[in-house]
């Protein structure tokens, strides 16, 4: 083949994939043109089209390989009496009493000197006092999750305190947790009065008295079963919340809601135990959850003294189908009640919940131990006792500082929130969207108090507040996640997309691949074969297979 045969087989394929290519487009290359560059201007048009599409299609691709699955999300209307009302926790400023930590001061200290004049080397002296005793038990606080904590006792001073408590409680064993929850106020004082749906109610028989993470709580319409360390106290608190009346739901019209009144501890019962706010703490999380900031996804309301407060609340219901079960947790984002159950180990699964468990882990590795006010579900998880204080205060500066997880090596940085990855959202449920409304309250100067309402025969001499829950609107908006796309979809959009900008299919991507390979193959082999010399032929004259054919003797038929 010489070099002029080359580019012409070259030019002949090309121009046969033009000619019988399915791609529309292709065909003006082959006729000639009257107007100069019209092939040249036609060939960057066809161009940018091609390079445009395909741009399109690594995009969706790429969107695809993100989120492999597009979840169609049809919103309805549900009466919101299909929604459960939420737990609402309310915490003092004030987390513990002077006047209960000063009487449980004098048993400590009592205890200490009968324990001395027993046997002088057995026990350590603690404090020199009752107001010394007190003092130091105010270390009980640093169990708190607060970021702003510095240690108060050294360790040998947190060792006799903890041999103290210890023999205190006939060396069963003491629980922190317990100990904070008989030195809080109880909800009795704090909340004084209250209004559940247009009936007066008994407070101390509508909430129950919890730790948190942050504090102790009194906590309304909580269906949490108890936490505590101690067997008796658990199966009393169950009690006490199984008999605790269910709130239904009658109207959302704030004039008939559920309000409640505050009222804060008188300013001698107060200790300075770390707030610099003297504000009513709010938490607001469904019933079943822990109450703790820590986790919660709806955050903490402050209630100021002497203001009234309006929080309207609005549920969302969500379900998903049961094609989306089909679906990778990681790729739909939510997981279904059993899968979270198993993830977690656990009988009930929120995220906040397991958000919960996350941290709770990151603070066993850490230290050995979860510190007692943390312990929201599992009892057979070791509490931290005094001599992990300071263990408990650098976890702290850790998880304040945003490195937070217990098997964070120094010099490593690692975002707190990348450790709970897999804790994610349920899939089926119902959410809650709260705000605010503030307003001051008219403050009472005459020695009678306030003469109607909710607050009547009340005065000023301790800190009021009111708080009004109510839904925000009759109808709440309800969502239903279903499965409408895979990967099947995606290549019916690729082929839209290819067939309306120049007609092509998968065929043109095999017709495209046959001329480079297949087709280019067989032209180069035949091209080769041309090139060998021919064989020698005896004689000099050809013979011909038709020369010995007589003529016509295969047009007659025999009769």
């Amino acid at each position: 083949m010489t070099q002029v045969e080359a580019p012409s087989n070259y030019l002949r394929l090309f121009k046969e994939f033009l000619r019988q290519s399915s791609i529309n487009g292709l065909h003006p290359f082959l006729y000639p043109t009257p107007i100069r560059y019209a092939k040249a201007l036609w060939l960057t048009l066809m161009a940018a089209i091609v390079v445009w599409t395909h741009v399109v299609i690594v995009n969706l691709t790429l969107e695809y390989l993100d989120q492999p699955t597009e979840i169609h999300m049809a919103p309805d209307l549900v009466h919101v009496a299909n929604s459960p009302f939420p737990a609402v926790g309310v915490c003092t400023a004030n987390k513990i009493s002077q006047r209960l930590l000063r009487s449980y001061a004098v048993k400590l200290y009592h205890h200490q000197e009968k324990s001395k004049s027993n046997d002088e080397s057995t026990l350590q002296r603690v404090a020199l006092d009752v107001d010394d005793m007190a003092e130091r038990l105010l270390v009980l606080a640093q169990f708190y999750l607060n970021p702003l904590d510095t240690p108060q006792l050294d360790e040998a001073q947190l060792q006799r305190l903890h041999w103290l408590l210890s023999s205190y409680h006939n060396d069963t064993g003491y629980s922190v947790r317990d100990i904070l929850r008989q030195l809080s106020p109880d909800c009795g004082e704090l909340i004084i009065r209250g209004i559940v749906y247009g009936s007066p109610v008994n407070t101390s028989q509508m909430f129950v008295k919890r730790p948190t993470s942050s504090n102790v709580c009194c906590i309304f319409n909580y269906r949490r079963p108890s936490y505590s360390q101690i067997a008796h106290i658990r199966a009393e608190d169950n009690a006490e919340m199984g008999a605790q009346p269910k709130v239904v739901f009658e109207s959302n019209s704030i004039l008939n809601s559920v309000q409640f009144v505050l009222q804060d501890t008188p300013e001698d019962d107060q200790t300075n135990t770390f707030m610099t706010n003297n504000a009513f703490q709010l938490t607001i999380f469904p019933q079943e959850d822990y109450a703790t900031v820590q986790s919660t996804t709806l955050g903490e309301i402050l209630v100021d003294h002497n203001t009234i407060v309006e929080i309207p609340i609005q549920p969302t219901f969500f379900s998903s189908s049961e094609g989306v079960r089909t679906v990778s947790p990681e790729a739909r984002r939510c997981y279904f009640p059993e899968e979270g159950r198993k993830l977690i180990n656990q009988s009930y699964y929120s995220i906040d919940e397991c958000l919960l468990l996350c941290r709770s882990k990151s603070m066993m590795d850490h230290c050995g131990c979860v510190s007692p006010p943390m312990i929201g579900s599992s009892t057979d998880l070791k509490y931290c006792s005094l001599p992990d204080l300071p263990c408990l205060t650098k976890w702290k500066s850790i998880w304040y500082g945003y490195d937070e997880f217990a098997y964070l090596q120094e010099g490593e940085s690692q975002a707190a929130q990348g450790q709970c990855t897999h804790c994610l959202p349920t899939c089926n449920g119902v959410s809650f969207r709260i705000t605010s409304n503030v307003a001051p309250m008219r403050l009472n100067y005459n020695g009678t108090g306030y003469r109607t309402g909710l607050l009547k025969g009340l005065t000023n001499e301790r800190p009021l507040a009111v708080i009004k829950f109510f839904f925000k609107l009759r109808f709440a908006q309800a969502t239903k996640s279903e499965l409408v796309s895979t990967w099947v979809v995606l290549l019916n959009r690729f082929g839209g997309i290819l067939s309306l900008m120049y007609g092509f299919s998968i065929v043109s991507y095999i017709e495209i691949f046959y001329y480079l390979t297949g087709k280019w193959f067989v032209y180069i082999c035949r091209a080769f074969t041309k090139r060998q010399p021919p064989r020698p032929v005896r004689g000099n004259n050809s013979l011909y297979w038709d020369e010995l054919m007589p003529k016509g003797l295969g047009l007659r038929v025999p009769n």
